[in-house]
C-alpha cells in the first residue's frame, strides 16, 4: 500500500482513467450512458431540476413545431 509520502497530491491518481474504457454503440453504450445519468442525478441534485426543465422545454418546442407545421399545411 502506498503511503501519503509516496503519492504527492499534485500527481493524478495512478488508477484507470475514463478515456481508457472503450464502449461502443448498442446496449453496452446505452447502459454506460444511463449509468452516468443516474450518477449525475444522484450526485448533483441541481441536475434533477435542470433535467426536468430541459424535458419540459423540449416538449414545448416540439409541440410548437408540430402546431406550426400543421397550421402551414391547411
Amino acid at each position: 500500500m502506498l503511503s501519503k509520502a509516496q503519492v504527492p497530491n499534485d500527481q493524478p491518481h495512478p488508477g484507470i482513467t475514463m478515456h481508457r474504457i472503450r464502449v461502443g454503440a448498442g446496449v453496452a453504450g446505452f447502459i454506460v450512458a444511463a449509468g452516468f445519468l443516474v450518477i449525475g442525478l444522484v450526485g448533483v441534485p441541481l441536475f434533477r431540476y435542470f433535467l426536468g426543465l430541459a424535458i419540459l422545454a423540449g416538449g414545448g418546442i416540439a409541440l410548437g413545431l408540430y402546431w406550426v407545421r400543421r397550421w402551414r399545411r391547411s
